[in-house]
Order: C-alpha cells, then structure tokens, then sequence
C-alpha cells in the first residue's frame, strides 16, 4: 500500500516503499506510484512539515521520472486540492504533454502562477490555460494579450468563463486581424449592443446583416462607435497622424464591404483622423500608406488628382478632400486658393486614358510616384 503509521496513527508514504515502487519501470510499476501519490494527498491529517518532507521527497522523484510518468502524476493531482502549491506549479512548467493536465484543471494554481506561466511559456500552455473552467478577468486579458489567435479562440470557446466587457473588447479589436474570431464571438452570450456595434464595423458582409438583424444600430450610433476606435488605434499609435497596422486591416474591412467611399474620407478627415483617412485612401487606391503620403504631398496636386480620378471621385468629393488633407501636405491647414484652383483645373483636363495609364505605371512600380 506504500504506507506506514507513525505514532499519532497517520498513514504516511513508506519512503523505501516507494523508492522501490520508482524505480519499477514497468507500466504496471509507474502506475502504481501515480496512485501512491494521489492517494497520499487524500490525506487530511498530515501536519505541514509530514507535507512538506512527502513534498520534497516526490519533487525529487519527479525531476527523475520519465515523461509519462510525469504525465500520469500530473493528471491524477490536477483534480486535487491538498496538493502542495510547488509540485502543481514545478508541473504546469513541464512539457505540454505533461502540464496539460494541471493548467486545465487543478484548483491548486492560482492568478500569481498562471500569469508567470503565461509570462514565461509559449503558445501550447497558453491555449491550455485558456481551457481553464476557472479564469479571473486579469488572466484572460494577459492571454488576450498574448496575441495568439489560437489562445483568444480557446478563450472564446470556453463558455464555462464569464469576460468581462473590457475583455470582449480587446477581442473585437484583436479579430481585425483574425477574422476566424469574429463569427464565435459572435454567439457569446455577453455581447450586448455596445459590444455588437463594435463588431459591426469589422466582419465581413454576412455577419453584418447577422448582427443588424440582432440589434437596431442606426448610422448616428456606428459614426461615433468609428470614431471612438479610430481615436483609440490613433491613441496607440501615440498620434492622429500615424497609420498602423490595425488602421489598414480596417479600411481592408470597409474596401471589402464597399463602405470605404469618399464620404468616409471626408468625415475621417474632419475628425483629424488622418492616419485611418491615409489607410482608406491606400486600401482604395491600391498602394501603400508610405507611397500615398509621397502622393498627396506632391507639388501642384497632379499626382493627387491622378489617384482620386482613379477612384472615381466626383469634383466635389475631391475638392473637399483635398482641402481637408492640405495638412498632410505642407502642415498648413490653410489652402492658397491658386493652389486650390489648379488642383481643380489638373481634375477637368485629365484625361481617363492617362489615370489609368499612370496608375497602372504606379501600381506596378511606386517608386515611380
């Protein structure tokens, strides 16, 4: 049985017994000290220093033990509460194959350890982790923030978990990146109108109408939720000028659903959004955030024109759209009327054979814009 009494009547491990019992390589020897040990911990009136010399004698054995056997103990304590915290915490550090069991399962790891395991490890014990029935808000935004669709997934998945509000948010923001996300997220049973409203503005054409029938957004509600995540992804990007990764995934999103017209450039502009008004623009024009820069701060407005005509804008729509950018151009927000005038004067005289014959010498090569 692996057991003695000392003098109090209390079972405790025979150490030569199991010492013995280690060193019995077989299938049946290996399966019997995974039982030794799991029954051990049953046990409820060891004092603390009988737990931690049985503690200290088992990490020994553990740090010996091949990986299934490791694997084995693993599984057997990972469903247990009187196990000693460093023998759970030396296991959820372990291979994946063997630490699965306690990252998923053992009450014993608490928000300190898991946030160092999150900290310290890779993709294999984050998506464990993300399994966990148990999870407090602080760790599902580390894993969040793990940026590993894989875990945010699993995370997604696992509706024995409560997320918070705050959490469904970074996930929303995160799916412009991983669009597999957005159709389970989704179906959470957290997501409110606020939450909706956010999704709406980066999944694809088929979730939208999903979403529309949900929830009534009217066009006041999404224009200030826009704004309210274009002002956050410029916050991040530590200015309204700087366009980011995350800014060209979103006019991706309108390009592909049509919404990325001359309208939304103009509002984006309004808002000195000019780091998403430059993604929009780059996403409809087909070239780089770098190159349309280059493009727009070109002198005399023709190069600017080229693009926009290439678009099909109106005359209008260009002009307010050029009078808005000026401050890409020079820094200057005030537009010299002659400047305005010759702009509009290259719009009129432009030829569709030569848009299309210099958009196609730019697409091909932008070093040449």
């Amino acid at each position: 049985m692996l057991r003695a009494s000392n003098n109090k009547g209390v079972n405790i491990l025979d150490p030569q017994e199991l010492l013995q019992c280690a060193q019995d390589t077989s299938e049946a020897g290996r399966h019997r000290l995974a039982k030794a040990v799991s029954q051990f911990f049953d046990e409820r009136k060891l004092t603390d220093s009988e737990k931690g010399l049985a503690s200290e004698i088992l990490l020994n054995l553990i740090r010996q033990a091949e990986v299934d056997l490791r694997a084995a103990l693993s599984e057997r304590l990972s469903v247990q509460n009187n196990v000693p915290p460093e023998l759970i915490v030396y296991l959820a550090n372990d291979q994946i194959s063997v630490a699965k069991h306690v990252l998923m399962h053992s009450p014993v790891l608490n928000d300190v350890d898991l946030i160092y395991i999150i900290a310290s490890k890779g993709q294999d014990h984050w998506q464990t982790i993300a399994k966990r029935e148990v999870l407090s808000p602080t760790v599902a935004d580390k894993l969040i923030d793990t940026g590993d669709p894989g875990t945010v997934m699993n995370l997604i998945d696992n509706q024995r978990v409560n997320l918070q509000k705050s959490s469904m948010k970074k996930i929303v923001k995160f799916s412009l990146k991983s669009e597999e996300l957005q159709a389970p997220l989704l179906r959470r049973p957290e997501i409110d109108p606020e939450i909706a409203i956010d999704l709406y503005m980066v999944v694809s054409q088929a979730l939208r109408q999903e979403i529309a029938s949900r929830f009534v957004i009217s066009s006041h509600v999404f224009d200030q939720a826009l704004e309210g995540l274009i002002h956050e992804l410029s916050n991040e990007a530590k200015g309204l000028r700087e366009t980011t990764p995350d800014m060209i995934v979103l006019a991706k999103r309108f390009t592909e659903r049509k919404d990325n017209t001359p309208d939304l450039m103009i509002r984006t502009l309004r808002r000195g959004q000019v780091g998403f008004f430059v993604a929009l623009f780059a996403e409809k024009a087909g070239l780089s955030a770098e190159h349309v820069v280059k493009l727009i701060q070109k002198d005399g407005g023709r190069p600017f024109v080229v693009a926009c005509r290439y678009m099909c804008m109106m005359k209008s729509e260009f002009a307010s759209i050029f009078l808005l950018s000026r401050g890409i151009r020079s820094g200057d927000k005030i537009v010299d009327q002659r400047e305005l005038a010759m702009a509009l004067k290259n719009f009129d005289s432009i030829k569709d054979f030569d848009v299309q014959r210099i958009m196609k010498s730019w697409l091909k090569n932008p070093e040449l814009i």
